[in-house]
């Protein structure tokens, strides 16, 4: 018994070394992300989670997340959460306020910029970290487009345009090389006014790597969690920065 119990608390960390293999991105499987996403993006602009009481933040898998394609994993999940005294206003300006995001959005937020910005437009920049049983770091590019639609609603998309994963350096991996943890993240935030306060939902649908053949049954739940748990946290972040 003592010997199972041993394996149990070392496998995890045991299977992720064995992962930290270099990869880049496959074509068709970005291809395959692009298709995901261009359907997903032709059906939104309602709400997918339902508003709790108390603040609470309603999670959602979409489309049976996480979706298996050629060489990678896709990863769809929304989080909404109801916030009370809070204006569809106050969240635009907390959104726009690119310059603070590491102090809205920290820890996994460590920095970020704008690039340039015009009108509803806007090109930004974040470095960001994603924790699995160890954390790795990312520098992203973003072009942001703030969409007003019926309702005095908006809806904010958040298209990845590059993710570089770091090294212990804080420097870029040589030619766009990864361990696959973060390949493409797009987010997609819509604001919707609601009686006494506004509704947030943000729609997360990223890219990872495949898991190497005969590690899925353990490693792939792990992997699966960790963009559940990174929306919901950011979500939170969210509604703790318009309270």
């Amino acid at each position: 018994m003592a010997s199972r119990i041993l394996l149990l608390l070392t496998l995890p960390g045991t299977l992720f070394a064995q992962m930290k293999i270099l990869v880049h991105l496959p074509p068709g499987t970005n291809t395959a992300f692009d298709k995901y996403v261009g359907k997903a993006e032709s059906q939104m602009g309602k709400p997918l989670t339902a508003a709790k009481p108390g603040g609470e933040v309603d999670l959602a898998a979409v489309g049976g997340s996480p979706i298996s394609v050629d060489g990678g994993m896709i990863h769809d999940w929304a989080g909404g959460v109801l916030v009370k005294g809070a204006t569809v206003e106050k969240a635009l300006a907390m959104f726009h306020n690119y310059a603070d995001y590491k102090g809205i959005f920290a820890p996994d937020v460590l920095d970020s910029k704008v690039l340039a910005h015009n009108g509803n437009r806007w090109t930004t920049s974040l470095r960001i970290s994603r924790k699995n049983v160890f954390t790795v770091t990312f520098d992203t590019q973003y072009a942001v487009d703030y969409r007003p639609l019926d309702g005095g609603r908006w809806e904010i998309d958040a298209r990845s345009t590059k993710i570089s994963e770091l090294d212990d350096d804080n420097k870029p991996l040589a030619d766009g090389a990864s361990q696959g943890f973060l390949w493409r993240l797009n987010s997609y935030w819509l604001i919707e006014p609601r009686p006494g306060g506004v509704y947030l939902e943000c729609r997360a649908i990223s890219l990872s790597r495949e898991i190497p053949t005969g590690l899925g049954w353990i490693v792939k739940p792990m992997i699966a969690n960790v963009p559940r748990d990174s929306l919901r946290a950011t979500v939170e972040e969210a509604r703790n920065g318009l309270r």
